[in-house]
């Protein structure tokens, strides 16, 4: 067998070129939207976390600074978001999504559930959770792994966690 053939037996590489094609579905439905992946995440955080700051997006986004920056430049022009002054530091300012920007979220959201339930239509719902349970774990189990090799990664989960 060759060394190729034997790469596709590795879990991680299977999962990742499965998200590397999700990825690229869900670009292309994107960008249909003049939207980017980032900015859907950006929007998604916004609607659960209404008022967070650029910095707070590029980590919960896993992105850097300047591209969170640059993304919420975008959303900004394009009327999906305000920056609002913070209250109590005058560097930093508030998000908060428009009307405007969330609507672009409900529609960019239901493509992508379409998407993914077309995915996973040969699976039960019974299926899906497992699936959903068994990718939750091996995710926490990383994240933790990270955390106790950097300790301040770790106080930073127990304040969120708090």
């Amino acid at each position: 067998m060759s060394v190729f053939a034997e790469k596709i037996e590795f879990l991680s590489c299977l999962m990742s070129q499965v998200t590397h094609a999700m990825e690229h579905e869900i670009t292309q439905t994107l960008a249909a939207m003049n939207l980017t992946l980032l900015q859907l995440a950006t929007l998604d955080e916004l609607d659960r976390n209404a008022g967070l700051s650029t910095a707070d997006l590029a980590r919960l986004t896993s992105v850097t600074p300047q591209n969170m920056s640059l993304a919420v430049s975008s959303l900004a022009k394009g009327g999906y978001l305000l920056r609002k002054p913070h209250p109590t530091n005058a560097r930093v300012n508030r998000l908060v999504l428009t009307p405007r920007g969330l609507k672009v979220l409900r529609k960019a959201a239901a493509r992508a559930r379409a998407m993914e339930a077309e995915m996973f239509a040969a699976l039960s719902p019974r299926e899906k959770q497992r699936f959903r349970s068994v990718l939750s774990g091996c995710l926490e189990r990383i994240n933790n792994s990270k955390a106790r090799k950097n300790p301040a990664a770790l106080r930073s989960l127990r304040r969120k966690a708090a």
